[in-house]
């Protein structure tokens, strides 16, 4: 967001579009003119020099609804003035808009299958013969095994060839279970749901596929974060865990409301409303007739809610008794009462670093008897910290820091403006 509206080097953020329309295709010369330094200038340059094609893959109309794909805009980049961060995204945006105008990665493959005993054994092999698009990527590794796999070389072989086995090796291992969601993870399944749906229905597939999957580029992450404001998530370092608030929810709710195919069954009919082929009245009396049946199954159903976080601590507005809860970066006391609503930190996760093992610790405590405490057993009261923090330096923002470029460039500036041959050339009239 910041890059778009603050730095103006890149296009509008909130699209899920990948694609481009057609009457981008005039500018896309200034927009390579415009990142051509640095890292970018030897596959920029020979792109602006060349002829690009009238009607490239990336461009198709029907593929775009509000906003076309992320890409450079004409203006320049000034790195001074970006976060590490904006940095890094500008160089993810960059590489891709570069990419999709190269050619093909090219390469040759060999794969070896060999019987020992009935049993069948395979190798697999590559080498390249044209970088293609790759070479814009060629220092960002893909999985480092996979890689590794790729690279070997095979030696020439005949088919039917026979060999004598010196020895074999048995090895043993486990499968890994799937990794656990992050939140980059999480945004990404939500964006491609299909692989989670339980039915094999392909138009439905077809559906979320067209349609963005579950909720919109601007609400994804809005979602993700209620679920942690209401308890539902938790972290554990970056890996996100359900609570068993969620998990008892899950199995209380409806099957229906479980399910992407319910989002794909909605788009489909708002598909059709828009072709002219359902009506729109319709369609909202099933919903309000789908929503009072919920409702009324949710009542009628034997499950009951039990809060297995519950604390001998009394709420001071209510004197109900407080739930322990993990939020996104902290630990709480709140009431079981949602109307009453009342919140009391306990620990909040930090950026401070621990001294000893050099991990993000948790400041417990207010005022005072504020103190960092890191999982590695260290503790430091808050005081303590201050006084350390300021003898070794800190509190240098990258604000400040920005500021002070600034500062060095405009008295640059004054002292070119200021020089004598300069005030001489300035009065001279030709």
């Amino acid at each position: 967001q910041r890059l778009y509206e603050n730095h103006k080097v890149l296009t509008y953020p909130r699209t899920d579009s990948r694609y481009l329309t057609a009457d981008v295709m005039g500018t896309i010369k200034e927009r390579l003119q415009a990142i051509n330094a640095g890292v970018y200038r030897e596959f920029a340059a020979p792109l602006i020099r060349r002829e690009l094609p009238k009607k490239p893959a990336f461009v198709n109309d029907a593929k775009v609804s509000d906003h076309h794909a992320i890409i450079p805009t004409e203006q320049a980049p000034n790195y001074i003035h970006m976060s590490n961060e904006e940095r890094k995204i500008y160089d993810m945006v960059v590489r891709r808009f570069l990419a999709v105008m190269y050619p093909a990665y090219e390469y040759e493959e060999s794969v070896l299958t060999g019987a020992v005993e009935g049993e069948h054994f395979y190798a697999r092999g590559t080498r390249p013969l044209h970088m293609g698009w790759k070479a814009i990527y060629e220092n960002q590794s893909e999985d480092e095994e996979e890689e590794e796999l790729k690279r070997q070389n095979l030696p020439v072989m005949q088919k039917g060839q026979e060999f004598s086995i010196s020895n074999i090796r048995l090895t043993e291992g486990k499968t890994k279970p799937p990794a656990r969601f992050t939140e980059g993870t999480l945004i990404a399944a939500m964006e491609n749901p299909v692989r989670y749906m339980e039915s094999s229905n392909k138009e439905m597939a077809k559906t979320l596929g067209e349609t963005g999957g579950l909720g919109t580029v601007a609400t994804r992450a809005d979602i993700i974060e209620k679920l942690f404001s209401g308890f539902l998530l938790e972290k554990k370092g970056e890996d996100i865990y359900t609570t068993a608030k969620a998990r008892q929810l899950l199995e209380l709710v409806p099957e229906d409301l479980r399910k992407p195919e319910l989002t794909a069954e909605w788009e489909m009919k708002l598909s059709k409303i828009a072709e002219g082929k359902l009506s729109d009245r319709k369609f909202m009396n099933e919903i309000r007739t789908y929503s009072t049946d919920l409702v009324k199954q949710i009542k009628t159903a034997e499950g009951t809610f039990r809060h297995d976080n519950m604390t001998n601590k009394l709420c001071p507005n209510c004197g109900k008794r407080l739930l322990a809860v993990n939020g996104k970066n902290s630990r709480m006391l709140v009431c079981q009462d949602r109307e009453c609503g009342y919140r009391q930190t306990i620990a909040k996760t930090t950026n401070a670093r621990c001294p000893q093992c050099h991990k993000r610790m948790e400041l417990i405590g207010s005022g005072e008897n504020a103190s960092f405490v890191c999982k590695c057993g260290y503790k430091e009261r808050l005081s303590k910290f201050q006084e350390r923090r300021k003898k070794e330096g800190a509190g240098v923002s990258k604000r400040d820091v920005q500021n002070y470029l600034k500062k060095q460039q405009k008295e640059a500036k004054q002292e070119t403006g200021s020089n004598a041959m300069l005030d001489a050339l300035k009065n001279i009239k030709l």
